[in-house]
């Protein structure tokens, strides 16, 4: 019982980790967004509910966690989805991502809806697999967390594909998808297992 729970515990830490990165940074991009192009409001109502449900899948992993009467691990934006595809594309982290400078370089947000869309897809394939595993299967309290995110992930995905094609824009470049090959492949099968094997890892708060 011990290596399942932890198992679920740093799956699902990892997750808790990205769900908060990513509404953290949608909210300041909204907005940025919001006070430069307020005639823009069908984008402008994508990422409002692409932030507001990021937000909501991270009070699901909490409420996870509390019900369990367990802290989730510490992990840091070495496993962060977001972070080290900004990093690969933007070389930069997400902190000096400015959303204001973004919103005004049109060329850099385009990059931005790109980086989104591509990571999204990403995780509308992953949770489709996460529904199939047995290991999740056999939890219903997590099965009905990854319904909830797997409905989500379409609304995260498509609005971004339709504003690039609305401005005419390429969607993601092989340069892109090779980006988000590598953070997929090297989250799986290298720092998902690290941090199994870590004895020293730590749990928030403790």
């Amino acid at each position: 019982m011990f290596f399942l729970d932890r198992f679920y515990d740093i799956l699902l830490s990892v997750y808790l980790y990205n769900e908060k990165r990513g509404y953290t940074y949608l909210e300041q991009l909204l907005g940025a967004f919001q006070e430069s192009f307020p005639a823009e409001k069908q984008i402008i109502a994508s990422i409002a509910k692409h932030a507001g449900d990021e937000r909501r899948h991270y009070a699901l992993f909490q409420e996870y966690f509390r019900e369990q009467n367990r802290a989730a691990f510490l992990v840091s934006s070495w496993c962060g989805y977001c972070d080290q595809m900004v990093s690969c594309i933007f070389g930069k982290t997400i902190d000096q991502l400015d959303p204001n400078a973004i919103v005004h370089e049109q060329q850099k947000f385009f990059q931005l809806c790109r980086l989104i869309m591509i990571t999204e897809m990403r995780g509308m394939k992953q949770v489709r697999l996460i529904l199939k595993n047995p290991l999740i299967k056999n939890r219903p309290e997590l099965t009905k967390i990854f319904r909830v995110v797997e409905r989500d992930e379409p609304s995260h995905c498509y609005p971004y594909q339709a504003w690039l094609r609305k401005h005419g824009q390429h969607e993601p470049s092989k340069k892109e998808y090779l980006a988000d090959c590598f953070v997929h492949y090297s989250l799986m099968l290298v720092k998902l297992p690290l941090l199994y094997c870590n004895p020293f890892l730590r749990r928030i708060n403790t």
